[in-house]
């Protein structure tokens, strides 16, 4: 178990989110995502500039705008901007002393790979390709 590993695992899961939202942002480039719920339809939609709303996805849940409220919130430039700030910690977490990056080194924190790259990877659990001795 080296954080060498982990940065890769890291680095690996982050280019496959980069890529479906890149993938999402090219299908309508521009677009700002959003909600339009009345008593008939509940749909997540985007607008590209303008003042047009393209239904995206239509929902039949119980309280579909709480679902779909959710989804907007995630959109694919939101998602770049996560991916730039996790990448950003990785790279504050550099090895350098016996697999521990310089932030642990100076706090006297032990641990290798570092809680923070640890707890980077905690919401890739679920992938085959995480090892659980990462779990913070």
């Amino acid at each position: 178990m080296t954080t060498t590993a982990l940065e890769a695992f890291l680095r690996d899961r982050f280019e496959e989110e980069e890529r479906v939202a890149r993938d999402a942002v090219a299908g309508a480039p521009g677009a700002e995502w959003g909600v339009v719920a009345d008593e008939i339809e509940q749909v997540l939609t985007s607008r590209d500039g303008g003042s047009t709303h393209t239904p995206m996805v239509q929902f039949g849940a119980e309280d579909p705008v709480k679902l779909l409220t959710h989804v907007a919130r995630h959109d694919p430039a939101r998602v770049l901007r996560e991916l730039r700030a996790k990448r950003a910690l990785v790279a504050e977490h550099r090895t350098g002393d016996g697999g521990r990056c310089r932030t642990c080194r100076e706090g006297g924190h032990p641990r290798a790979p570092c809680t923070t790259l640890r707890l980077l990877a905690l919401p890739f659990a679920g992938h085959p390709e995480y090892d659980d001795r990462w779990r913070p």
